[in-house]
């Protein structure tokens, strides 16, 4: 057990979409235990939710998901433990931030920590903030499990590390915009030094929103192919993984570029797989090269 209470910050990432960020720092400013530090990183002011309180540490000029959450932490007092991060469509449980403290508290050799999502709109449809917010209601009224179970992963829309066992770990710098798998590529580094954990009883639900315009398919599609290739090269992605993270969406764009619904924007994704292919055949492994297609 720690000799103090464990000092919890929080870094939030947003970009050009500042009403939904507003509406999860709202859910994140009633937390039953409140967060001792709180940082809002975001390329510029437009991203900032209006009647932000002065609670939060606004951070401005850098663009890109892992870039963002790089310079949320470099803004930190070097007495923060645990730093937990949300994706700005989440909608999270007023005592997520309790549960997960206790946690920590309880296992204090472990290093990493990802929550129970009720609902992941990222894998279905998009889902109405009310529909979340019933499910998050219901939830509310669960008894409390105290389960757990060991993790290889942190989904990156909930999780928190243990800043102070590693305070030199930072998310890959080469990994632009919306940095495609650079929630897997932390968890891969971290696991190196302790357990990870998925908890019940942190609860959000993942909206999966589409606001801001910010899918380019013909990037993702890149993205797709060359961040794994780009993860196994530095040495987080062992071979089995880094074939499993390219297989697995590919396959998807191949099949749902036929016909359906999907065709058009898998036609895309596609595209910009086969250009990744390209250039990983010519020994050019360039995850930044999104940013300018």
């Amino acid at each position: 057990m720690s000799e103090r209470p464990l000092r919890a910050a929080v870094v939030m990432a947003s970009a050009g979409r500042p009403e939904l960020l507003g509406e999860v720092i709202g859910d994140l400013d009633r937390q039953t235990v409140p967060f001792a530090s709180r940082v809002v990183t975001v390329p510029d002011a437009t991203s900032v939710p209006a009647g932000l309180s002065g609670d939060w540490t606004v951070v401005t000029g850098t663009r890109g998901l892992a870039a963002q959450r790089n310079a949320g932490i470099d803004a930190l007092d070097d007495d923060v433990d645990v730093v937990f991060f949300f994706d700005d469509d989440a909608v999270v449980r007023d005592d997520y931030l309790e549960q997960a403290l206790a946690w920590f508290e309880q296992h204090p050799n472990a290093l990493g920590l990802t929550g129970r999502v009720l609902l992941d709109g990222a894998t279905t449809d998009e889902i109405p903030r009310s529909t979340a917010d019933d499910a998050i209601a219901r939830s509310a009224g669960e008894p409390r499990t105290a389960h757990w179970a060991p993790s290889r992963t942190l989904y990156g829309c909930n999780f928190a590390y243990r800043r102070s066992a590693v305070p030199e770990l930072r998310f890959d710098s080469r990994l632009p915009l919306y940095s495609w798998l650079e929630d897997h590529d932390f968890a891969r580094r971290l696991m190196r030094h302790g357990t990870l954990a998925k908890v019940d009883d942190c609860v959000i639900v993942h909206r999966g929103a589409s606001s801001g315009g910010r899918t380019n398919h013909l990037r993702l599609g890149y993205s797709q192919f060359m961040n794994p290739v780009h993860l196994r090269r530095v040495g987080s992605f062992p071979v089995w993984l880094t074939a499993w993270e390219i297989f697995r969406p590919t396959a998807k764009n191949v099949l749902r570029s036929v016909a359906g619904s999907e065709r058009t924007w898998r036609r895309e994704r596609l595209r910009g797989n086969l250009m990744a292919v390209g250039d990983v055949l010519r020994g050019r492994i360039t995850p930044e090269r999104i940013a300018s297609l």
